[in-house]
């Protein structure tokens, strides 16, 4: 999942040289709402990722010396720290899949190439997203898919293509497995098995370094919006009577936008 999100905001990040150059201003005025509110969904996102990661790291101590003293038996319990966290994250996800797949004017404009290799990840009812997704859905945490597994997802070619098409489909039905089979059920005790697991996970998969690259990727993305538009920009496509009017009121910056505005703009923006 963690891996999943890195994709996409580095992606992101990579398409600023595009941003950058960019001068038409309907190209631009394109790219203003769809960009801050993508911005405002990946934030979103962070927080729960985060979560989870520290929910799984305190499973870790706390399991690892239940098995040694076994004077820890709350520890089994761990799959019920980190079910709330994966019913707010499918709510995340598909928010940003919906931005991504139904209005993805802004990496198509900065980067085309790296859209059309995101396409098997978020378009169709049958991409890899979807299928991180039933699996949220059904009440487990998956560990999947590896930064392997996304990689090919991602190289099929054109993914509009008869061949590209075919690839993506042969991906799923492999990674489907598989996928199923390594994700934590939240539902029942986490034994031996599931710490086995979960230590295995964080020592290979390194999520928290993960999540710092995400940030970096993410703090770049919103400096490259900082530098090309203003709040007023934004505020124009959005719509800023949500905001209580514009003109000498409006906010001269984006650190001046209160937290609660943000989240105003990102439920007006997608609707």
């Amino acid at each position: 999942m963690v891996e999943w999100v890195r994709t996409l905001v580095e992606a992101l990040a990579q398409g600023l040289p595009g941003l950058r150059a960019m001068r038409e201003e309907n190209r631009r005025r394109k790219l203003r709402a769809e960009l801050f509110i993508l911005h405002v969904r990946l934030n979103e996102a962070m927080p729960e990722a985060e979560g989870i990661v520290r929910s799984l790291e305190v499973y870790r101590e706390r399991m690892g010396r239940h098995l040694e003293h076994g004077d820890d038996a709350y520890a089994l319990t761990a799959g019920g720290w980190v079910a709330r966290g994966v019913q707010r994250q499918i709510v995340n996800l598909t928010r940003i899949s919906g931005l991504m797949s139904d209005h993805g004017v802004a990496l198509q404009i900065i980067d085309p190439d790296a859209y059309n290799r995101l396409q098997p990840l978020l378009s169709g009812k049958c991409n890899a997203l979807q299928l991180l997704l039933a699996i949220m859905r059904s009440g487990a945490l998956p560990l999947a898919p590896t930064q392997e597994d996304l990689t090919r997802a991602m190289d099929v070619g054109h993914p509009r293509s008869r061949d590209g098409q075919d690839r993506m489909m042969a991906n799923l039905r492999e990674f489907s497995p598989r996928w199923h089979d390594t994700a934590l059920p939240t539902s029942s005790e986490w034994g031996p098995t599931t710490y086995e697991c979960v230590v295995r996970y964080l020592r290979e998969r390194r999520p928290r370094e993960q999540l710092a690259e995400i940030r970096a990727a993410s703090a770049a993305l919103r400096s490259a919006l900082e530098e090309h538009f203003t709040i007023s920009d934004v505020l124009l496509e959005v719509g800023d009577e949500r905001m209580g009017g514009g003109g000498a009121g409006a906010a001269a910056s984006w650190d001046d936008v209160p937290r609660e505005a943000w989240a105003e703009l990102a439920a007006w923006g997608s609707m």
